[in-house]
């Protein structure tokens, strides 16, 4: 398979992912929205809301990191391995970075990406742009992921296994964040006109 096949698969298979009910840009930008007031409630400043996005930001890495590290482990071995097990080790992440110093060590690099703007507002703005699109990077990789596990889908994504892991993950994390992008672009515009 060539890569511009394995391009033109992998768009696809984030075609497919973004038709799903739960893709829909209304629910999602009322799930944003609700997301954004419950953060904004739990904490009690906006240093503290800006810091909560934050951790949040770095621990979509390290959800994404995992995922990655999943996937590069099925190419390299050249196997299927089950949705039960990703299920189990995505939801171990956060007991790994309660363990580790993921947090801690992570932030620093995060925070400049964060902290963008200079009134506490365009801080503020600009971090919940930031981690909306981790996360729908990260919910678009684990989409992916649970395609290529179907087993019904088997013969389809067989032949992501001719690849080097890296070539695969960097298609996919290609497609992931332009999906993202576009996806943000569409809700913003939406939010603007309401």
């Amino acid at each position: 398979m060539s890569i511009e096949l394995l391009s033109k698969n992998t768009a696809d298979v984030f075609n497919a992912i973004v038709r799903e009910p739960n893709w829909d840009k209304t629910e999602l930008l009322e799930g944003i929205k609700k997301i954004i007031l419950q953060a904004r409630d739990s904490v009690g400043s906006p240093e503290e809301y800006l810091e909560s996005l934050l951790v949040n930001v770095t621990l979509q890495s390290a959800y994404t990191n995992t995922a990655i590290s999943f996937l590069t482990e099925c190419i390299e071995e050249e196997q299927f391995l089950s949705h039960e097990s990703f299920q189990s080790i995505m939801a171990n992440v956060p007991n790994q970075v309660k363990d580790s110093n993921f947090i801690g060590e992570n932030m620093p690099r995060f925070k400049e990406l964060v902290y963008k703007g200079s009134t506490s507002e365009e801080h503020i703005a600009y971090a919940e742009s930031v981690y909306f699109h981790t996360k729908l990077v990260n919910d678009l990789l684990i989409g992916f992921i649970g395609i290529f596990l179907e087993p019904d889908n088997r013969n389809y994504m067989d032949n992501y296994l001719e690849y080097s892991s890296k070539v695969v993950v960097d298609a996919v994390m290609h497609y992931c964040q332009t999906y993202s992008n576009h996806i943000l672009e569409e809700i913003n515009a939406m939010n603007s006109t309401q």
